[in-house]
């Protein structure tokens, strides 16, 4: 499989720590995509999904107009160098039951690999060894 890097999304949408949640989740309706990154000073400081939101902010009576991101945000960070191999991403997203991976290089944020990227992937070479099934068989995640 190609390595991460030839397969991440490159343009990574971060918001600040301290925008609301109701900003992250127009900027994500907006670009069409299901998490934003969350940055403080410029770092990588989290994650925040549409399921953080749904069920840290509003399932919990929250105003999301009123909640800033760093209180839903999934933290510390997972992520894979970019020129680690995406079937060992692919691995470890399974292990870890996430579905994005920041790529940070010396600290800064240089893309997003999403189970998006990798099913794309496999369905361009249309190789059974390339399936996420096939390279996840053996791992067991629990």
């Amino acid at each position: 499989m190609k390595k991460v890097k030839d397969v991440m999304t490159k343009k990574v949408v971060c918001l600040e720590t301290k925008s609301s949640i109701v900003k992250a989740a127009k900027l994500m309706e907006e670009k069409g995509i299901g998490s934003v990154l969350i940055t403080e000073k410029g770092k990588a400081a989290g994650i925040v999904t549409e399921r953080d939101i749904i069920t840290k902010c509003v399932a919990k009576g929250m105003d999301p107009n009123k909640v800033n991101v760093e209180v839903v945000m999934s933290t510390p960070l997972v992520s894979v160098d970019q020129d680690g191999r995406g079937d060992d991403a692919a691995k470890l997203m399974v292990s870890k039951m996430i579905r994005r991976l920041p790529i940070i290089d010396n600290g800064e944020i240089i893309g997003m690999l999403t189970s998006t990227d990798l099913i794309r992937n496999v369905a361009k070479k249309g190789r059974k060894e390339d399936s996420l099934v096939y390279l996840v068989q053996d791992y067991e995640k629990f």
